[in-house]
């Protein structure tokens, strides 16, 4: 047992390095990182023991085309990644459908999403 938890551990820090440096990478290369991420079905065990295997759809949202210290800039980046969200809902849902649909998927990956856009809106303000 001891030795299992040492590996879920393991998995719970690898898992968070790679998305704090997936997240210091997708700034470097100016892309919002989208993801839409769905309990699909029973493998791992979670922190209250039920047992969970979390699916994660990641849409990339590229922003190097335009100037996002502007008003302008930073709306279509909003909006490009609310469209990203909402493509990846739509496939998500079409991968591993729910008996009842998931009403708030767009709305927890816009969410997530808006803190990178915000740091990058932020950044890019520095900058000028």
């Amino acid at each position: 047992m001891k030795n299992n938890i040492s590996k879920f551990q393991f998995a719970l820090v690898a898992t968070g390095f790679a998305i704090v440096g997936g997240m210091a990478v997708a700034q470097e290369l100016k892309e919002i990182v989208v993801e839409t991420p769905r309990i699909a079905r029973a493998k791992e065990h979670g922190a209250l023991g039920a047992p969970v295997d979390i699916i994660t759809v990641t849409h990339r949202v590229p922003y190097k085309d335009i100037d996002i210290s502007t008003r302008l800039g930073a709306q279509v980046l909003e909006t490009r990644v609310k469209d990203s969200a909402k493509a990846a809902c739509k496939e998500i849902d079409t991968l591993y459908p729910l008996t009842t649909p998931d009403s708030g998927c767009e709305k927890t990956a816009v969410d997530k999403a808006m803190v990178q856009v915000h740091e990058a809106i932020a950044a890019a303000g520095k900058k000028k």
